[in-house]
């Protein structure tokens, strides 16, 4: 056994891999060589890395002089060597010289030496840990320069993009690769000078460092580096690659850089969610092999992060490079703070326009599935007409303007009145409920549990369970809401055709109960108590009781019985059109008395003309009828006040057309559920019946 423990590894590979990329992709991407590069680059960075350094063949600074390999992975490996430390320090000078000069200062060669005996396995892993953690250390990197101070410290010229020490035939080799970027799509497509969307994906596992740390085996540990270097490699990934373009007509895949734990490979953009599917299937494929391993204790499942961005295929990859890693970062960091990840099997972090989703195998939908099904959902309304960019950069430019989101209510306003439903009316019940769909995921990004928003707790007689959700308007349900608004849009660009256009209505699960929750009661919910109520009772110069009496001459919140259905919720007002809001809002606002006298036009019914119909529709069991307008009232208290604004008129006018679909929404998706038990129950065959 050798006396001692030599450790190499290669610095700075992502700053060479983006000179690679860079060099190759950005400058020569219509030339056929550009998938030669990528696989050098990636041979470069393990199969000629050992073989220069002696682990394999026959030419390297260690041939015949390496004891024991203790660990071999990625740009890294741990050896022994009866050599003596003179011998060692000489080969390891040459190492890094030939790797600097070759590559003028891209890669550095960093090295370690420790002295020690090895007898058992746990002396070994104990060399191991102390080996990676000499590594990335800054006196090592200091000593490293100290003694090549003349080599570094000298001028450089920027080497050429077609110098790399390496020749191979990756067409013949990798055929399911595609061998440049334009190659992705068909020749008709890739001729167009007008761009192609390009779908990059880069993938890291998350926690290696923590799984090693806990490992007390030395075999596992090995065993485990070698699983990571069979599954994470261009051999793997271009297996798979050959997989899915049996399974999937016009897939195709161009590798960027794939070993370590590192997963870097972009797709067409109308194959994002296989590109996605593959790094799960990768991310599955590591935790069965591991399970296999016998331990004594259970190893944990190994999670995944995953960024995307979107490029087109001739912009410069030093703009999407650093998009995309910054995606991969938020996934990250995301990952960490997620507390549930271990209860999950095949788990992964998604980060796509900085919208964070996850997926894992689970009895439950995960969120990831949820997003293809929006995808889907955003595409079948497209085809049945809906004119969703329209219409999403509409929102998009509404809840990015600073002027709205200078208040709460200038906020919520301009959202609800946007995802107002146009189509309710609509003879094509498809359209009709596409919309609804898409305004219920919209609103859904909106919604917080109740807990953590009161809107007024004078009413909270009402037995809802504590996990239910309501709107919110807070900064992170913006930001979530901007988030996803834009990465809908995006996804309504026709050229991400995925698989969308495919989809039937019936895939959707058009729950009429819940839809109407979240369209209708919620927002009702919210302006009733926040709009028109709570969100003034900020201000310390009106009473309380005085916004309170305001709001409830426009609307009062109530109970009634139904028939079969007792205590139903309803709402309350006054004969109010949308033109005569506008009209309001148009108006100078301390003319108070001028909107009096309209409000009482066409509303002249006597409160004992009011009582009369309250007494009589209860008899029915009907809905109340609208409210008397106090003229006098409004007067006194809008005159005091002066809450009516814009903002309040802008708030009524969505409650009030709420409150109208809302009652048309029920008359469409009438519950027959009672009528139907009826039905069953009088047809239902008798003992005696053969039917």
């Amino acid at each position: 056994m050798g006396d001692y423990v030599v450790a190499v590894s290669i610095d700075k590979v992502q700053t060479f891999l983006y000179y690679v990329l860079q060099a190759y992709i950005q400058e020569n991407q219509a030339n056929s060589g550009t998938l030669r590069e990528i696989v050098n680059s990636s041979q470069l960075i393990s199969e000629t890395f050992f073989r220069d350094i002696g682990i394999e063949g026959e030419e390297g600074e260690f041939s015949d002089q390496i004891e024991d390999r203790l660990l071999t992975c990625s740009g890294m490996c741990i050896f022994t060597t009866s050599l003596d430390r003179e011998q060692i320090t000489e080969k390891l000078g040459r190492l890094f010289r030939k790797y600097y000069q070759s590559f003028k200062g891209q890669l550095l060669v960093k090295y370690a030496v420790l002295e020690k005996k090895l007898s058992t396995d746990e002396d070994k892993l104990g060399a191991i840990t102390e080996s990676k953690n000499r590594l990335k250390q800054r006196d090592c990197l200091n000593e490293i320069i100290s003694s090549h101070r003349d080599l570094l410290f000298q001028f450089c010229s920027v080497p050429e993009g077609n110098k790399l020490p390496l020749s191979s035939e990756p067409d013949k080799k990798y055929p399911a690769f595609s061998r440049d970027i334009n190659a992705l799509y068909s020749q008709q497509e890739s001729d167009n000078d007008n761009h192609f969307r390009i779908a990059v994906i880069k993938a890291d596992l998350d926690g290696m460092g923590d799984l090693f740390q806990q490992l007390g085996d030395y075999a596992i540990y090995n065993a485990i580096s070698q699983v990571l270097s069979k599954f994470i490699s261009l051999d793997y990934l271009h297996m798979k690659a050959g997989e899915y373009q049996k399974k999937y007509t016009g897939f195709k895949l161009y590798p960027l850089y794939m070993a370590g734990d590192d997963i870097f490979f972009a797709v067409t953009a109308a194959h994002l969610l296989e590109g996605v599917s593959l790094c799960k299937e990768i991310l599955v494929q590591l935790n069965k092999e591991i399970a296999k391993l016998k331990t004594n204790t259970k190893l944990p499942q190994l999670s995944m992060s995953v960024g995307i961005d979107f490029t087109f295929n001739r912009e410069p990859i030093r703009y999407y490079y650093e998009r995309v890693q910054r995606q991969l970062d938020e996934a990250k960091t995301c990952s960490r703070n997620d507390k549930d990840k271990v209860e999950k099997s095949s788990y992964m972090k998604i980060s796509i326009n900085d919208y964070i989703l996850k997926d894992y195998d689970a009895k439950k939908k995960s969120p990831w599935a949820y997003f293809i099904d929006d995808i889907a959902l955003l595409k079948g309304a497209m085809k049945k007409g809906f004119a969703a960019h329209h219409f999403l950069y509409g929102l998009l430019s509404k809840i990015s303007d600073k002027t709205i989101g200078s208040s709460e209510v200038k906020f919520s306003n301009a959202v609800l009145y946007h995802l107002l439903p146009e189509h309710l009316d609509s003879g094509n019940k498809e359209l009709r409920e596409y919309e609804l769909l898409l305004i219920e995921k919209l609103l859904r990004q909106l919604l917080a549990p109740k807990e953590e928003h009161s809107y007024d707790r004078r009413d909270n007689s009402n037995q809802q369970k504590k996990s239910e959700k309501v709107l919110k308007f807070g900064f992170r349900e913006r930001k979530r809401l901007e988030r996803y608004v834009r990465m809908l849009l995006l996804f309504s660009d026709q050229r991400f055709a995925m698989d969308g256009d495919k989809v039937l209505l019936t895939r959707f699960d058009f729950d009429k109960k819940r839809i109407r929750s979240t369209l209708f009661n919620k927002p009702l919910r919210y302006l009733y108590h926040q709009s028109l109520y709570g969100s003034l009772n900020k201000n310390t110069t009106i009473k309380k009781h005085d916004v309170l009496q305001f709001r409830n001459i426009f609307t009062v919140s109530t109970k009634y019985n139904a028939p079969n259905r007792p205590r139903v919720q309803a709402y309350r007002d006054l004969q109010i059109s949308s033109s005569m809001f506008h009209r309001f809002k148009k108006m100078d606002k301390g003319q108070i008395g001028t909107v009096a006298e309209m409000l009482q036009s066409v509303n002249d019914r006597s409160k004992e003309d009011i009582k009369k119909l309250e007494a009589q529709r209860k008899s029915d069991k009907k809905a109340p009828p609208g409210l008397f307008f106090d003229e006098k009232a409004f007067r006194e208290v809008g005159a005091k006040t002066n809450l009516w604004t814009d903002d309040y008129i802008d708030s009524l006018l969505i409650f009030y057309r709420l409150n109208e679909l809302s009652i048309q929404y029920k008359t469409l998706y009438r519950d027959n559920n009672n009528k139907n038990k009826k039905a069953n129950k009088q047809h239902r065959p008798s003992k005696g019946d053969k039917r």
